[in-house]
């Protein structure tokens, strides 16, 4: 087991905490922040936003069962996974563009996790590099990857992950095809970028985020600026770096990932555990039940619609974390009753940095161990392990009452 030496002791600020309790206050706060191209990026999904829509209903549908005749004076949420301790049973996922949400917002939330000790997912389309985001992370960082069209683009990528100290290796898979997402049409929110009269507009009225996005500089793709050859523009950069993406991770690919990464591989974006039973035969370590937020396919189904199916097939010996809707520590106690073994979340510390800045970050973490400390004592639960008996079994209640002799 590996502990993370980085730890630090951190307080839920009182301060913050009156004026914003909840994620819905972050979230309202953060609207109001970032220009409506931002805004509806980060917080939108695909199509008419169903599959948003269905991750929410569907873990508002999960219902939990208190019992109160035990004993919870002593609530604990740490956790071990992936041969790593932490101090909660939830990380940061990965954002691609999420440092759009607010400047430099990748490397605030990745000290903030640092702090908390849990994981924080640096996505490939980080504006900054990976070697950047293991600085402020320390050993609770985590690199996703998609994979490259060339294999030694992928090689190279993994070889400096590995030097720079990940150990924790996320293959996104669920994104095999060119996404077309309505409001980011609407908004010209597109590569190359464009900024139109609307959008100008915008940015005018969130002086804000455009200040601080004028001080920054135009986005680059840091990751990616290694293997661009010739003389582009930095608005060339981002489409060619977004070109050098393969679709399809096939076996072959996945094969030659397992060869060449020596951490955990974790697999994110499954929905089938036929396929899951597959990915774990080619070398997987683990899973992310996960239907990337609801932006990709709308029809796709939800994480908690498929992960109590995932847990029965694959075991328990399995690493399965889920990802989809959460943004409170009712719903991280929800996925973890339904068979994760962890969560992870993206869009609400991003939101929190929009709307509060340095402090978002850190604040959002310590209201998500507040809330789950508090889900827990409510639920009569001592252990993460026993979230799985509170789960309400609608059916099985009904048979209960038919068998009662009144």
């Amino acid at each position: 087991m590996m502990k993370n030496n980085d730890k630090q002791i951190v307080s839920l600020d009182p301060i913050l905490n009156r004026k914003f309790p909840c994620f819905l206050d972050i979230e309202k706060a953060a609207q109001k922040r970032m220009p409506r191209f931002i805004r509806e990026y980060i917080s939108g999904g695909i199509g008419q936003d169903l599959g948003v829509t269905r991750n929410r209903t569907e873990l508002d549908n999960v219902l939990l069962t208190p019992r109160y005749l035990v004993e919870t004076d002593d609530v604990n949420i740490e956790c071990e996974i992936l041969g790593q301790q932490y101090d909660a049973p939830f990380g940061v996922s990965p954002v691609g563009f999420g440092d759009l949400a607010w400047p430099k917002s990748a490397q605030i939330i990745a000290s903030a996790a640092k702090a908390h000790n849990i994981p924080f997912g640096s996505s490939i389309f980080t504006l900054c590099n990976l070697e950047t985001i293991r600085q402020h992370a320390g050993s609770s960082a985590w690199f996703q990857l998609y994979h490259p069209k060339d294999p030694a683009v992928t090689r190279d990528l993994l070889l400096r992950a590995e030097t720079a100290g990940y150990k924790n290796l996320l293959v996104t898979v669920d994104v095999p095809a060119p996404t077309r997402r309505d409001h980011d049409i609407r908004n010209g929110f597109l590569l190359p970028v464009h900024i139109g009269l609307r959008n100008l507009v915008e940015l005018i009225l969130h002086p804000g985020w455009t200040l601080a996005s004028t001080q920054t500089g135009f986005p680059v793709f840091e990751n990616f600026t290694p293997y661009i050859k010739g003389r582009v523009s930095k608005n060339e950069a981002l489409a060619v770096s977004s070109d050098m993406l393969a679709g399809h991770v096939t076996p072959d690919m996945l094969s030659a990932l397992r060869e060449n990464w020596r951490g955990n591989l974790i697999i994110k974006g499954v929905l089938d555990s036929d396929e899951a039973i597959q990915y774990k035969s080619a070398g997987a370590d683990g899973f992310v039940v996960s239907n990337h937020g609801g932006r990709q396919l709308e029809a796709a189904p939800s994480p908690v619609q498929v992960l109590p199916q995932m847990r029965n097939v694959l075991g328990d010996d399995v690493v399965l974390i889920a990802e989809g809707g959460v943004r409170t520590g009712l719903d991280i106690c929800r996925m973890l009753a339904l068979g994760a073994d962890f969560v992870m979340a993206g869009r609400p510390f991003y939101c929190a940095v929009a709307a509060l800045g340095a402090k978002g970050a850190s604040h959002m973490m310590s209201v998500l161990k507040d809330e789950l400390t508090c889900t827990m004592g409510q639920l009569g639960c001592n252990q993460l392990a026993e979230l799985s008996s509170r789960l309400f079994n609608e059916n099985e209640s009904e048979t209960s009452r038919s068998v009662l002799p009144f």
